[in-house]
């Protein structure tokens, strides 16, 4: 779930979510919500937009299912405000119907020539015309041409993530010229490098919080997760291990994090962790 309304509509924000298998908020707010409920939350967040001072004046946006969410902001903040720039984007979906927002693109595209909208079918109907298959090298080779002063934007699955940036590579864009959505835990946190084959997920740990009592853990859910069912709450924002939000200190035990885990050198060493990247492999002692 992810704010699909542009910045300046002021007074109320637009939010897409998707159904996740065991959700806790996705499947809350599509079961459980209606209209005049309130919420306390915190205020937007993330670093996954468009920066008009710092990236190039041509956009290329590659979006896989419910990750055409954020673009459907960045793209109405810039063919409603009429801001210098073009926006080519790509749109990965298994079939027409799967796509979200389809119609409302193609409006947009229509009615803004600075505004290409290229949906890619994986597996079309008999009869479909447009572009089928994957969003290759050679599919943007041919549809942009030379890749350069352009900034490519991803957000999706984690499948479209690694082969759309192996793609991105081979026609010669640079790592600085990417940015990814990030989208919270590993999903399958025991087929992560180096976790131990002797844990399995279903595990349970007791986790000692310092001033809070103790709570029950699974080692295959991230710690964060557990401390807020037991209403302890942690600030965060990423919920993705890059930003550090959500660190604990570690007393005692031991617990995995995986290898993209952004942990500082400092925090390190005096044995801070991100508790929505950490997995209780041992009772723990924790400080908030």
């Amino acid at each position: 779930y992810s704010i699909s309304s542009p910045p300046n509509q002021i007074g109320y924000y637009d939010i897409t979510v998707r159904r996740v298998k065991n959700g806790l908020v996705s499947n809350y707010l599509l079961d459980h919500v209606s209209k005049g409920d309130a919420m306390i939350t915190s205020g937007p967040c993330g670093h996954f937009y468009y920066n008009p001072l710092f990236h190039d004046k041509e956009m290329v946006c590659i979006a896989g299912g419910s990750g055409i969410t954020p673009f459907m902001s960045m793209i109405c903040e810039v063919v409603e405000k009429g801001l210098d720039r073009a926006i080519t984007l790509f749109y990965g979906i298994s079939n027409l119907d799967d796509a979200i927002f389809h119609d409302r693109l193609r409006s947009l595209a229509s009615r803004f020539e600075e505004f290409h909208y290229i949906p890619v079918v994986e597996n079309p109907q008999e009869g479909y015309g447009g572009v089928s298959g994957l969003i290759t090298a050679d599919l943007m080779r041919e549809i942009l041409g030379n890749p350069d002063d352009r900034t490519f934007y991803l957000c999706g699955p984690q499948g479209m993530y690694d082969f759309c940036i192996s793609e991105c590579k081979k026609l010669g864009v640079p790592d600085r010229k990417i940015r990814r959505e990030v989208y919270g835990a590993p999903v399958h946190i025991r087929h992560d490098s180096g976790w131990p084959g002797d844990i399995k997920a279903e595990d349970l740990f007791d986790v000692k919080v310092m001033g809070k009592g103790v709570v029950k853990a699974r080692a295959g859910t991230p710690l964060i997760t557990t401390l807020e069912k037991e209403g302890i709450l942690v600030p965060s924002i990423c919920r993705s291990g890059e930003c550090s939000m959500c660190r604990v200190k570690v007393v005692s035990g031991k617990v995995f994090q995986p290898a993209g885990a952004l942990v500082r050198k400092s925090d390190r060493k005096f044995g801070y962790v991100h508790a929505c990247v950490s997995y209780p492999l041992e009772d723990l002692e924790i400080v908030i």
